[in-house]
């Protein structure tokens, strides 16, 4: 094995980086073509003095008839630089017909489902490839005549994510050129893959055809497009650094609630970036956002409330007045409905003796305290209140409210209904049919979590409040 070439001191430069990565097996996917050649050859000697296992991946796509004497040759290969060979067979034509896709995806899903079952076997969660900077500019032409934005002309990344799996490309950086004539400096013959030069594939026209004419306008058409790519990276970690920073920001303490306000001041394509940073790092399992998806996101967070968008998986995303919220419709498709038609009695309470009961057809438990007339009435637990001494605690009943519901809400004038009341407390309408009230005969005592009504207030003539504190049985055991 050759290290005094050009290649080799390229490749041990860019592997040296990512040598933490590596384990024991390494796995390497394996065409039989120079590029994945010259990186076994550039591994093996890499490694010589490591305690290493290369392992070499061949997937038989079962597409040219010489599908398998090309299998048995790469296997020749890899015996004859007594490194290890395994292979799959896997129609790809089939697969493609089935799943109604192109035959370069279908070959692109199914390799890496191979690289994902054999890194499974081996205990490892890394695949190395042959990418070259020939393919980096292939990638870059693809993805630009595509319409990609700034991430696809950003191109390949040296060590990407597939899923649950590592891919290193160690010869991003080294020409195809390069590879071929480190095969003949080892006197290693590659093979020879037909199919490179069919130009049925999008890929093969960019290399056969689109290329060859780059190069008439200049000699270094590649290496320039691998320099583009080097310097959009730079501007991604950039915008990646700002997006960040406004993700952390608008993450509330409410699981799944963002804040609307800090992205209303931002610039629209800003906004789309943090809609996109929320989705990949909570939602991603439940598909792919379209751009049309992201767009309209962005421009409901500068409208009003009440919005509602559906997105793939099932997942529903509300616009509230203050804040934006991700749901699953299925796990949010129930809603606890406390219909109970029949009152319960409360003992009245002793001075500073606590009477607790369980509230029937209910998860929930109520309990009241005598107290002295408090200095103070505390609002930061929206489970317990203080009401007036007076107030009867016979007949108690705790239900689901009602739409026709009205009471006088503490401080306010006049009676209202219920909902409307909801509405001005900024309680989003999908979340009102949850909401519950504690009643007696004469009317609501509390809607709980919100105010008291005016009539159950502690009044200043008061020697004693009642302290009434309502908890979940579950939060009770």
């Amino acid at each position: 094995m050759n290290a005094n070439s050009n290649f080799f001191t390229i490749f041990s430069k860019n592997l040296d980086k990512y040598i933490d990565d590596i384990d024991k097996n390494v796995l390497v996917g394996f065409s039989g073509g120079p590029d994945s050649t010259a990186l076994l050859l550039g591994l093996k000697f890499f490694f010589k003095n490591k305690p290493r296992k290369i392992i070499a991946l061949h997937l038989n796509h079962l597409i040219e008839k010489n599908s398998d004497l090309h299998e048995e040759e790469s296997r020749k290969i890899c015996e004859n630089l007594s490194i290890n060979f395994l292979s799959n067979k896997i129609n790809i034509r089939k697969v493609s017909k089935q799943q109604k896709i192109s035959l370069e995806l279908a070959g692109r899903n199914e390799r890496y489902k191979f690289f994902n079952s054999m890194a499974k076997k081996y205990d490892t969660d890394i695949v190395l490839v042959g990418h070259t900077m020939d393919d980096q500019a292939e990638t870059v032409i693809h993805n630009s005549i595509r319409g990609s934005g700034i991430a696809g002309i950003s191109g390949m990344k040296i060590l990407s994510k597939n899923s649950s799996l590592k891919i290193l490309r160690p010869m991003l950086d080294i020409r195809k050129s390069e590879c071929i004539k480190y095969c003949e400096i080892n006197k290693v013959k590659p093979l020879n893959d037909l199919s490179n030069q069919k130009k049925i594939y999008t890929r093969n026209k960019i290399r056969l055809g689109v290329i060859p004419e780059l190069n008439k306008v200049t000699n270094r058409s590649i290496e320039n497009i691998s320099k583009l790519t080097k310097n959009i990276s730079s501007e991604i970690k950039i915008l990646d650094w700002i997006t960040d920073k406004y993700y952390k920001k608008i993450i509330t303490n409410k699981k799944n609630t963002y804040n609307r306000d800090i992205l209303n001041k931002l610039p629209i394509d800003l906004t789309a970036k943090v809609i996109m940073k929320i989705w990949s790092t909570n939602y991603i399992h439940k598909g792919s956002l379209d751009k049309k998806h992201i767009i309209k996101i962005s421009k409901l967070i500068y409208g009003n409330s009440g919005k509602k968008v559906y997105l793939p998986g099932k997942i529903i995303l509300y616009f509230d007045k203050e804040t934006f919220v991700f749901l699953d419709a299925q796990n949010n498709s129930k809603t606890e409905i406390i219909t109970s038609k029949k009152f319960t009695k409360l003992n009245y309470p002793k001075l500073e003796e606590t009477n607790t009961i369980s509230l029937p057809n209910t998860k929930y438990s109520l309990s009241a305290k005598l107290e002295k007339f408090p200095s103070i009435f505390p609002p930061s637990n929206k489970l317990a209140v203080y009401i007036s001494e007076n107030i009867s605690l016979d007949s108690i009943k705790l239900r689901t409210i009602k739409r026709n519901d009205v009471f006088r809400p503490l401080g306010m004038k006049k009676e209202i209904n219920a909902y409307n009341f909801l509405k001005g407390q900024n309680i989003p309408n999908r979340n009102r049919k949850e909401t519950i009230v504690l009643e007696n005969e004469k009317g609501i005592i509390w809607v709980v979590g919100l105010r008291i009504a005016e009539w159950a207030k502690v009044k200043n003539i008061d020697s004693h409040a009642i302290k009434l504190c309502l908890r979940s049985l579950k939060e009770s055991n």
